[in-house]
């Protein structure tokens, strides 16, 4: 149950890398369902262990930290197909808009 996201990882990186870097409607659906559903299973890691869970001597904290860990490997994968499509704000030019903007104190003219 553990490795079950592993098995998935090489499809999510075939299927972004086919969807291409350009900003379309497929590309987008792509890295989007690539970014959500592992963060919803994320969320929902003590409902996939729950059968588990309620049998007495078995530890599941390794089996746990194994799905979560491939879990995080899937949103690092759609993570850097943002960067790469160019959705992610890394360059100082994305945040020029955050600049304040200088207050004139004075102003010249020439006298008519």
């Amino acid at each position: 149950m553990a490795y079950s996201p592993g098995k998935n990882l090489l499809t999510t990186a075939f299927m972004l890398w086919m969807s291409g870097s350009s900003i379309q409607i497929f590309s987008i659906m792509m890295t989007g369902m690539a970014l959500i559903n592992p963060l919803k299973a994320i969320v929902g890691i003590n409902e996939f262990f729950a059968p588990l869970a309620k049998e007495e001597g078995v530890d599941i904290h390794l089996p746990k930290l194994i799905y979560l860990s491939l879990q995080l490997l899937a949103v690092g994968l759609a993570l850097y197909k943002c960067s790469t499509m160019g959705l992610l704000p890394l360059t100082s030019a994305d945040w020029t808009s955050y600049i304040p903007s200088k207050i004139i104190e004075e102003q010249s003219a020439i006298p008519i």
